[in-house]
C-alpha cells in the first residue's frame, strides 16, 4: 500500500511515506523502490524534510528521523485541512499456548533483568515498558498502551491506521528480544483507537467560541469537538466503532464542502419537486402535440379525398 498527501494543486507527494519508511529503515534504496520515486524525488523530499527540522543527515546518504518529531502533532503541517490524525490507540495482541501465564512467570522477568510493576485489581499483572509504552503482560495476550503524545497522520484513516500497524512491528521486533519469544504481527488487534478531521473548519470555529461538543447514540459517545490538541481544530470520532465511522464521515464532510453544503434535503426535495413538475409539463404537451398532430392527419386525409 503506497501513501501519499497532496499539495494545493492535487499532485501527490511523499513526505509522509518518507518519513514513515525511515522509522523502519534508512536503507534509501529500499524507501525510493517501495514507494516508486526517482532518486531525484527522493532527494528533494529529504532536503525539504531536513529544512522543515523532521529528520537530520547522519552522514551521506543517511538520514534518520528527529527524536522529538517521531511521533508528533508536527507532521500536521505537511497535510491539508481535513485530512486525518489517528491517535490514543491500544492494542492486544494474542498470545500462543506456549508463552502464556506471564503472572506466573514474574521470575523470568527478573532473570532477564526486566523492569516491571504489578497491576491490574489483583495486582498480579505484570506491566513492562517497550519503545516508550507500557505494556501489560496478561493471561493469554498482551495489551499496548500507545504514548499519549502519539499522532499517525494520512489522508484517511486507513492511511493513519497503517502507519499505526508500522509503529506496533516495531513494538514488537523489541518485546521480542526484551522477552525472548517469537510475537506475530499478524496476532494484533485493535481495542481503542480514535480518528480526527484535522484543521477542520467547524471544529476551529467551535474552538474560537469556547464550544465543547459531545454526541452519543444507544453505543456511547462517537463525535467530539474540544481543544485539547494544542493547535485545536479537531472533528473526533471515538468509540468502539471510531474507525468505521470516520471513513464516511470525513467523504460526507468533504462532498458537502465541496458544494458549499448547499446539497440539503429540503434542496434534494426541491428539486425533485421541480423535476416532477417538469416531467408533468412534458407529459401535457406531448398530449398537447399529439393531439395537433392527429388533427393535422384528419385534416390531410380530408384534402387527399377531396382531389379524387
Amino acid at each position: 500500500m503506497k501513501l501519499s498527501s497532496k499539495n494545493s494543486t492535487g499532485k501527490r507527494n511523499f513526505y509522509l511515506p518518507i518519513l514513515n519508511e525511515l522509522k523502519v529503515s534508512t536503507n534509501l534504496s529500499k524507501i525510493k523502490k517501495k514507494l516508486s520515486i526517482s532518486k531525484q524525488q527522493l532527494n528533494y523530499y529529504l532536503r525539504q524534510l531536513k529544512k522543515r527540522g523532521l529528520i537530520i543527515q547522519k552522514g551521506k546518504g543517511w538520514y534518520e528521523i528527529v527524536k522529538g518529531s517521531k511521533n508528533s502533532t508536527v507532521y500536521g503541517i505537511l497535510l491539508k485541512p481535513d485530512n486525518v490524525r489517528g491517535h490514543g490507540y491500544i492494542w492486544n495482541i494474542k498470545l500462543q499456548q506456549e508463552i502464556r501465564g506471564w503472572n506466573k512467570r514474574i521470575e523470568i522477568l527478573k532473570q532477564k533483568g526486566v523492569n516491571f510493576k504489578l497491576v491490574g485489581i489483583l495486582k498480579t499483572t505484570p506491566r513492562i515498558k517497550v519503545l516508550g509504552r507500557k505494556i501489560w503482560l496478561c493471561n493469554n495476550h498482551l495489551r499496548i498502551f500507545d504514548k499519549k503524545d502519539a499522532s499517525y497522520y494520512g489522508e484517511t484513516a486507513k492511511e493513519s491506521r497503517y502507519m499505526a500497524l508500522n509503529e506496533i512491528k516495531l513494538i514488537i521486533s523489541a518485546l521480542n528480544s526484551k522477552l525472548g519469544v517469537s510475537l506475530k504481527p499478524t496476532d494484533i488487534t485493535f481495542q481503542k483507537e480514535h480518528y480526527a478531521l484535522i484543521k477542520n473548519d467547524l471544529a476551529i470555529e467551535e474552538n474560537r467560541r469556547g464550544n465543547i461538543i459531545r454526541i452519543s447514540d444507544e453505543y456511547g459517545e462517537w463525535l467530539l469537538i474540544d481543544d485539547s490538541l494544542e493547535q485545536g481544530g479537531e472533528l473526533e470520532n471515538v468509540g468502539k466503532s471510531a474507525y468505521q465511522t470516520n471513513i464516511p464521515m470525513q467523504k460526507w464532510w468533504n462532498d458537502n464542502k465541496e458544494y458549499k453544503f448547499k446539497v440539503t434535503p429540503s434542496f434534494i426535495l426541491k428539486g425533485i419537486g421541480g423535476l416532477l413538475k417538469t416531467q408533468q409539463m412534458n407529459a401535457t404537451n406531448i398530449i398537447k402535440h399529439q393531439k395537433v398532430l392527429d388533427e393535422m392527419s384528419e385534416t390531410l386525409k380530408q384534402i387527399r379525398d377531396n382531389l379524387k
